[in-house]
Formats: C-alpha cells, sequence, structure tokens
C-alpha cells in the first residue's frame, strides 16, 4: 500500500456539498423561523418554504441516504448562523463561517471535543475509512559497507459508517412568530446546541449499540488507570495517566484532560498529600500555604482541564485528541416539528436528526481513570 496515497486519503477535506458562493446565497434566502412555522402547519403566517424545500432536496440528492422520518426537511448549517453585513448595495445577509476562505461548520465550534483537539470531518457521503500505520523501525548497521534492513510499515484501517442521532429542543409560541434576524439566529442556535450535546455524548461514551456508535471510553485500547481509590485521588494517580501515554510515545505538548465538573471539583479540592507530609507534618491544611492541589487554574500536572457535563460521569480523561474523529455525513440536519407535546403552552418542539460516528485512530493516545465513587 502507498504511504503517499495513505496520506492524501487522510489529509483530504471532505468535499463541500455548496461551495462558498452558493452557501452565501442560500445563507441570505434561508429563513430557519419559516421553515418551523410551515413544519408547525402555520401557514397562515407567511411560511412559504418553497426555496427551503429546493435546498433540502439538493442536499439529499448529494449525499448519503438517511433513515430519518418522512416530513423532516433537511437544514444547511450556512442557514442556521447568520450575521448582518455590509455589501456593495447596503446591508446584506451572510453566513458568519463564511469569513475565511476554508468552510468550518458551525456545530464544530459548539463540540467540547473539538475544543480538546478533536477532529470534525463533515460532509461525507458513503462510508469512510481513515488509514493508520505503525512506526518504521530502525536498525545500526553493523559493518561498514553492509546495506540496512529493509522494514516496511504496515497499515490498518479505522471504518466508520452513518449513525444517526436525534435531539430537540423546545421553541415557544412567541418565538416562532418573530422574524426577525436576531430571533431566527437564536433558533438555529437552540438547534446547534442540541445537536451538539448529542454528538460529543455519543463521541465520548457511545455504546457502540441500539444504534449508538462506540464512543472513546468503550473503545478497546484505551488505558485504563486502576488503583485509584474512588473519593481520594492521589498525585500519583495523576502521574499514572501521564506515564501511560508517555510510554505509548504520544505527543505530549498536545494532552488535555477533560472531565465533568464534579470531577474537577474533587480534584481541586485534594491536596497532594506529599507535599503535606513534607511541608507541614501536620493535619492542619489551613497552616500549609505552598501546597499543591491536583488541579489548580484549570490545569492537572501541567496538562489543561477542559470541563464538560457532557463527560462521563465520575471519570477522568487524558488524551492526545486530534486521534479522535468526529464524522458527519451531510452539512447540516434534518428537522421535524412536533406541534403536539407542547400543545397546552403553544410551543413546538424540534426535533433534529444526525448522521454521525465516531473513529479513534489510535486508542493508547489515551487513558481513563474513575475518580469518584
Amino acid at each position: 500500500m502507498d504511504i503517499e496515497k495513505l496520506k492524501e486519503q487522510f489529509d483530504a477535506p471532505a468535499k463541500s456539498i455548496f461551495d462558498e458562493k452558493e452557501r452565501a446565497f442560500i445563507a441570505e434566502r434561508y429563513n430557519i423561523g419559516n421553515v418551523v412555522r410551515s413544519l408547525a402547519g402555520e401557514q397562515g403566517r407567511g411560511a412559504d418554504i418553497g426555496f427551503e424545500r429546493e435546498v433540502s432536496q439538493e442536499m439529499n440528492a448529494r449525499r448519503h441516504p438517511t433513515n430519518v422520518s418522512n416530513g423532516a426537511i433537511t437544514v444547511p448549517y450556512c442557514a442556521l448562523v447568520r450575521t448582518l453585513g455590509k455589501g456593495n448595495g447596503g446591508a446584506a445577509l451572510v453566513a458568519t463561517d463564511l469569513l475565511s476562505n476554508e468552510y468550518i461548520s458551525p456545530l464544530a465550534a459548539r463540540l467540547i471535543l473539538r475544543k480538546a483537539g478533536a477532529r470534525f470531518i463533515d460532509g461525507l457521503v458513503g462510508d469512510v475509512s481513515v488509514p493508520k500505520g505503525s512506526n518504521v523501525g530502525a536498525y545500526w548497521i553493523n559493518a561498514e559497507g553492509n546495506p540496512a534492513t529493509k522494514v516496511n510499515p504496515t497499515f490498518s484501517q479505522v471504518n466508520g459508517s452513518p449513525h444517526t442521532v436525534g435531539a430537540y429542543t423546545d421553541i415557544t409560541r412567541k418565538l416562532i412568530t418573530q422574524s426577525s434576524l436576531p430571533a431566527q439566529n437564536l433558533i438555529g442556535d437552540l438547534i446547534l446546541a442540541a445537536v451538539a450535546r448529542a454528538v460529543d455524548t455519543a463521541g465520548l461514551s457511545g455504546t457502540g449499540s441500539d444504534g449508538q456508535p462506540l464512543g472513546l471510553v468503550g473503545t478497546t485500547g484505551i488505558n485504563e488507570i486502576e488503583d485509584i481509590v474512588p473519593d481520594a485521588p492521589k498525585y500519583l494517580d495523576i502521574l499514572n495517566f501521564v506515564a501511560a501515554l508517555d510510554d505509548a510515545n504520544i505527543d505530549m505538548d498536545a494532552l488535555k484532560w477533560l472531565a465533568p465538573s464534579r470531577v474537577r471539583a474533587k480534584l481541586a479540592a485534594t491536596i497532594d498529600a506529599a507535599i503535606v507530609e513534607n511541608k507541614a507534618k501536620t493535619e492542619n491544611v489551613g497552616a500549609i500555604t505552598s501546597a499543591r492541589y491536583l488541579c489548580e487554574k484549570n490545569t492537572v500536572a501541567d496538562y489543561p482541564l477542559l470541563t464538560s457535563n457532557l463527560c462521563p460521569a465520575k471519570k477522568l480523561i487524558l488524551g492526545e485528541f486530534s486521534q479522535l474523529i468526529l464524522a458527519g455525513w451531510g452539512e447540516g440536519v434534518d428537522l421535524l416539528v412536533d406541534k403536539y407535546s407542547g400543545s397546552t403552552s403553544g410551543s413546538v418542539r424540534v426535533v433534529v436528526f444526525k448522521d454521525v460516528d465516531v473513529l479513534v485512530r489510535y486508542p493508547e493516545a489515551f487513558a481513563v481513570g474513575q475518580i469518584l465513587a
């Protein structure tokens, strides 16, 4: 297998359904508020979504088929996040994600895993295979003139296929009636937040069954840090996380921690027992002014700690998160409106679907341990 071709396959971005001009045109004309009103059966309020349906049909024609319910409409990301800009003829609507030459999904900015360094590849059409390879060994020449030993690296692939995740958010009757840009942005913001929560949760702790992708903590080969006493972590436990990744020759400069807020609170309240003994030899913790806590200024063992309650409860994760790939199909979300769940208050439930999968290239780049009982 040709290593250069494999490199090109991995580095090549997913092909965008729409080019930059098309996204700008869609963002200018698209009305997400009208979509919600129309799907809620409120055509009498000017909810003409002929253009929006054409966009949906075009997106579905160009991508991998989905198994969403009939009646859903596919909404591109560029229609969910918009801002006011200055055009040649005055104010014009443009998509905020078009401010650079490279298209960046606004969903990616919502993901805690993306902030940790995970890669988000969106716009996929078919199943995906991501190559991974072994290191090339080095050998000493035992005598002048003797040839070097030829070593062929081995390659394997991490495969991904779409898993449909659903999320929902409730929108009030009065918000639905608004047609202003801030109101539309708020609706789009709620939709993106709902999808991001679902994708992050699957990326971290998906079970791999009942339609879920297999998340990070369930992947075979992850370093399990054992012998941690629940509710009584020690600095040695923290060092064992770091040592496990160092032994695997991971890029140590890129490591980050992930934990739910209660785990962070426990680490921030726990003093390194060795410092307590050496500095004071007393049980009067308040007198130890130079003691080090396991977490200080959102860093643990000098590596940054990101907090999200979407993380697995009670667990602490350390990893080089660029080895975690969140794969997405399509360049938007499928949207369905449930007008009955909130009928007593006049609100509607917006249900969104997204096809995703989780790919862990090198499980040895991650370590996980349970901190709380």
